[in-house]
């Protein structure tokens, strides 16, 4: 009974280590799979970073090129606004002349 009693143990401790053997294997290999993952996703990260940098850089850009544009728009449009002032006080003295 004794002899069975050691035997019974002397398999649970064996089976226990064999299983802690392969969990610690596993768990090895699963840690550098997972760090050489995060690397990898850290390094498309930092790519996806570069061309949205250079997205909202030409994105900038277009709108300083926009803001020029409106400005001159605006010039333009105060240069055409007295024109037609000027234009109207000739016209209303022309008239006043005439009538």
């Amino acid at each position: 009974m004794e002899i069975n009693i050691i035997v019974a143990v002397s398999l649970i401790l064996g089976s226990a280590s064999l299983f802690g053997l392969i969990v610690g294997i596993f768990s090895v290999y699963n840690g550098r799979a997972t760090r050489r993952l995060i690397v990898e996703e850290e390094k498309r990260t930092q790519e996806i970073l570069v061309g949205i940098k250079e997205i909202l850089k030409e994105v900038r850009e277009t709108s300083d090129k926009s803001v020029e544009l409106l400005n001159k728009i605006r010039e333009t449009s105060d240069r055409d606004a007295e024109m037609l002032s000027r234009n109207t006080e000739i016209l209303d003295r022309i008239a006043s002349k005439v009538f």
